[in-house]
């Protein structure tokens, strides 16, 4: 018996483990939406934001599109808050008064008074829907696959039944396939169990379909302004490099100034010193390559020819 499958046996350790038979879309689709909101949370580095958690900034910009800072009952510590702007001005997606929200307190602050409401981005959009859209393409993606490798353990086809008792030996058969064990459907009655409709195999070459979901996962790193790791830039032609860096970069600057006039904001009214900046594994500063192999510094090799030029 191998660690996890030891230790997962304890009560107060077993809740956290996984239903092995959990590959349909449901399961794929909760992993990949955990996932992806994790690695959006890495994206920023926060500095001297102490009481406030930097996970707490990020959690609500990320969640709601903007977060409320304030003082915990207008006279405790700082704190980022859950809420929503009210009182509009004479636009629309402008506001004078912020409803912050805990499980403890809320209260309707006036922004840049009692409030600083900082924005995700420009436009003050979360990203929520982003990950949702990815997460469901990769959790389709990866059911594609379990189903891609299933269904090539026979010729495929859709069986009909006629009975419940057909339908039990069906069930029981395919659960014997997904598992990888040998199994017999018995035709209880003679009745005849037939398969028909469409081959369940897939034409499609499962390395095609791996691929395409590599491809998803770039997609999304490119939409939140991340090179994917497998994105080899030998492959790419210098202005595709540039151009790729460029979009990537504007993806961040956009959140990264957001935040930065958050920042701004809340050093003013309560006299701190926060600061944000990209996370360092994602600065995009190219670096000249190393020359392979020994060669000589151009002036030794000029000042050679100048020897046998005199002798």
């Amino acid at each position: 018996m191998m660690f996890l499958e030891s230790i997962t046996k304890n009560k107060d350790i077993a809740k956290y483990g996984f239903d092995k038979f959990a590959t349909a879309y449901p399961a794929q689709y909760n992993y990949w939406y955990n996932v992806l909101f994790e690695r959006c949370m890495r994206l920023f580095v926060w500095e001297n934001t102490d009481p406030v958690p930097q996970k707490e900034i990020e959690q609500r910009l990320l969640i709601q599109g903007h977060a409320g800072i304030a003082k915990y009952k207008r006279q405790g510590d700082l704190t980022a808050f859950f809420g929503n702007p009210n009182t509009p001005t004479k636009y629309y997606d402008e506001f004078i008064a912020y409803t912050v929200r805990c499980p403890l307190w809320s209260d309707n602050l006036k922004i840049g008074q009692d409030v600083i409401m900082i924005n995700n981005n420009a436009l003050r959009n979360p990203v929520l829907p982003l990950v949702h859209h990815y997460a469901s393409l990769l959790a389709h993606a990866d059911v594609t696959i379990v189903n891609t490798l299933v269904n090539a353990r026979d010729s495929g086809g859709v069986p009909i039944v006629a009975t419940e008792k057909q339908k039990q030996n069906v069930n029981e058969y395919l659960g014997k396939r997904y598992n990888g064990q040998y199994g017999v459907i018995t035709d209880i009655g003679s009745l005849g169990i037939e398969y028909a409709g469409a081959n369940t195999q897939t034409q499609q070459p499962i390395v095609d379909i791996v691929e395409a979901k590599e491809r998803i996962l770039k997609s999304f790193y490119n939409d939140i302004g991340v090179r994917a790791a497998f994105a080899k830039k030998s492959n790419t032609v210098e202005a595709e490099v540039d151009a790729d860096t460029s979009l990537l970069l504007l993806n961040l600057s956009d959140m990264l100034a957001a935040r930065e006039k958050g920042c701004e904001e809340v050093n003013k009214l309560f006299g701190t010193n926060w600061s944000v900046r990209i996370a360092d594994e994602l600065q995009y500063e190219e670096t000249e390559p190393e020359n392979e192999g020994e060669t000589e510094p151009e002036t030794e090799k000029e000042g050679e020819e100048d020897e046998q030029a005199d002798n």
